[in-house]
């Protein structure tokens, strides 16, 4: 079967607003000094978006590295995902030690953390060992790398034209999400496993994946990409805000966007996709250091006008983003693929979270 072909514009533009979602809950969360239903409901939304882009996105690159047909791929695929996400995260875990900056969006009191609470978050583990989150934003990550564990098995299964395998992932996904949400006072220590109530948003983008090779033509039109992802963001939102760890609220959601990717033709070239397209390629950035940049603004600015605390903000999250993008993303990014010999474009490489 030939290369499936995936959307890019359209999954930019998504990969967009998921980060800028993220960003404008935690901003209005700072500004109000209370996280409202309205923010923390953009704020998940934002996230599960990075989930089904992420694993539609690395589908495709098992796919552009002729896997399971090379010998090695998995080999591959771990130790390039890890050079992509540890770098930054390392870096920004020893930025925030180093500045105090407190882990959550009212930047209350800054908590003293032992040298356990520091390794977990350095191997982004912190889950697993009950440690607590350094920065409130690097929760994900572990649940990401976990979900790794079995994307290739994933991609495996995607890839064959059988819609009974494609049915059973599913259908095993949902009974994982159920266990992993009804059985945290039933189940000894699956608590530690929070990847469980995830697992509809990663399969997602796989069944968009599997949707993709299947799928001979788009049926709608470019133009309503955006609409699509707005609405799908409002119908969720009662529901979400009602019943926040509902696995199915979730996978509904992420269900409807994970189905529609496929059935919308791909956005044309124009100013709008070409700033999703640079909002894409420093998402990663975005997402770990703009809650630095807010407590800059905030705290560190707290006694200029909101002028210059804005300015402040808006300059340090993009200085930070680009030292963070041109000096540790894309060199852990070119050390995987010189080690694997990549020859792919190096604007098809995946970011987290």
């Amino acid at each position: 079967m030939s290369r499936t072909v995936l959307p890019e514009r359209n999954l930019d533009v998504l990969r967009a607003i998921a980060v800028l979602l993220v960003l404008a809950s935690h901003t209005t969360s700072t500004l109000i000094g209370h996280v409202t239903p309205v923010a923390a409901w953009i704020g998940r939304a934002g996230v599960q978006l990075f989930f089904v882009h992420t694993s539609l996105v690395l589908m495709a690159s098992m796919e552009r590295d002729n896997a399971p047909e090379r010998k090695g791929w998995i080999k591959r695929f771990y130790v390039r995902r890890a050079l992509r996400i540890y770098p930054l995260a390392i870096a920004v875990v020893i930025v925030v030690l180093l500045l105090r900056v407190p882990p959550v969006n009212t930047f209350g009191h800054t908590p003293s953390y032992s040298m356990g609470d520091i390794a977990a978050n350095f191997a982004l583990v912190q889950d697993l060992t009950n440690n607590p989150n350094i920065l409130g934003v690097l929760w994900t990550l572990p649940l990401e790398l976990q979900m790794y564990v079995v994307l290739p098995l994933c991609y495996l299964i995607a890839r064959k034209p059988s819609f009974r395998g494609m049915a059973l992932l599913l259908l095993a996904g949902f009974a994982v999400a159920d266990i992993g949400t009804r059985g945290v006072d039933v189940i000894p220590g699956i608590w530690r496993l929070q990847v469980l109530k995830f697992v509809p948003c990663f399969l997602s983008g796989v069944l968009a994946y599997w949707l993709l090779r299947r799928t001979k033509r788009a049926r709608f039109s470019s133009w309503l990409w955006i609409p699509i992802v707005a609405t799908d963001l409002a119908i969720a939102y009662f529901p979400a805000t009602i019943s926040p760890d509902s696995w199915i609220v979730r996978a509904a959601f992420c269900g409807a966007l994970g189905v529609a990717i496929p059935l919308v033709t791909n956005l044309g070239a124009s100013r709008l996709t070409r700033a999703a397209n640079v909002i894409a390629t420093y998402s990663y950035g975005i997402y770990l250091l703009h809650r630095i940049a807010l407590w800059f603004g905030f705290v560190v600015l707290r006694d200029q006008s909101p002028i210059v605390r804005g300015i402040g903000i808006a300059v340090s999250l993009t200085l930070g983003c680009y030292a963070a993008y041109r000096f540790i993303e894309k060199p852990g990014i070119q050390l995987g693929r010189s080690l694997f010999h990549v020859r792919t474009p190096l604007a098809t490489e995946p970011a987290a979270p």
